[in-house]
């Protein structure tokens, strides 16, 4: 039936009333645009998209999931989490992700290249709280180096937890380490087979040597070499020294 003032031919389109049966995703959308003010779009031509943009997100489910960079832009604007505006499936993928970034202690006390320092309690340390070492002049805190994840899992497979940042002094172990170069310590890798340069107490000092099992010897000897021939090398009885772990990394100024 055709009604009064309509041509023949022409269908009226009536809008479709918003739906009501809103996901997680867009209830906490719509809250958090009420909540700040905000209309949707205000908050579309926020993100760089046109005026009807999260009309049609929130209402029409077009898109069925906000873009990586839409969620970004909103969140940053409401002042919420992104992970707020993904649906549960998403939400959980990204709860899977390592962090962005890895703390690795950094001990604020160098091990000698060349002829030894009193070595602080590096293990007591990482696993004391900064409170426990209070007038403990032995036992340092850490200051926390933080690494971006993916960059820190191009160094080292091994757990954050054994990872330990000192720096080095002298010239012993030139040109492999430089005097004020930061090295990272795998402190789970404290036996010297294979052969690698180690952090360690040789009876002295804390020192940074290339370090080798000395074959058919009782009891037990380690070899600590320097890469500088201008330095000696020595032997000591495997319980006369304390390993603290293995170089298995370092960084150096180029100023």
């Amino acid at each position: 039936m055709q009604h009064s003032g309509e041509k023949p031919g022409t269908r009226v389109r009536r809008s479709k009333a918003p739906s009501s049966g809103l996901d997680a995703p867009r209830r906490r959308l719509r809250d958090a645009l009420a909540t700040a003010g905000l209309s949707l779009k205000e908050a579309s031509r926020a993100i760089g998209r046109n005026d009807a943009y999260l009309q049609q997100f929130l209402y029409r489910e077009l898109p069925r999931r906000l873009p990586e960079e839409a969620r970004h832009r909103l969140a940053t604007i409401l002042d919420i989490d992104q992970q707020q505006l993904a649906d549960r499936h998403l939400s959980a993928a990204m709860s899977d992700r390592p962090p962005a970034q890895i703390s690795v202690p950094f001990f604020d006390v160098r091990a000698a290249a060349g002829g030894g320092a009193m070595p602080p309690d590096l293990s007591s340390s990482a696993n004391s709280d900064s409170q426990d070492n209070a007038g403990n002049p032995e036992v340092l805190s850490p200051i926390g180096l933080g690494f971006p994840s993916s960059l820190l899992r191009r160094i080292t497979s091994a757990p954050a937890a054994s990872l330990q940042l000192i720096s080095v002094s002298g010239d012993s172990m030139d040109p492999t380490l430089a005097d004020g170069d930061l090295v990272m310590i795998d402190t789970a890798r404290k036996q010297p087979s294979p052969p690698g340069i180690f952090i360690l107490d040789d009876g002295v000092g804390l020192v940074a040597k290339r370090v080798d099992a000395v074959p058919n010897t009782t009891p037990p000897m380690l070899r600590l070499s320097s890469d500088n021939p201008a330095h000696s090398n020595y032997q000591r009885h495997l319980d006369e020294v304390h390993i603290i772990g293995q170089v298995i990394w370092f960084g150096r100024s180029l100023q």
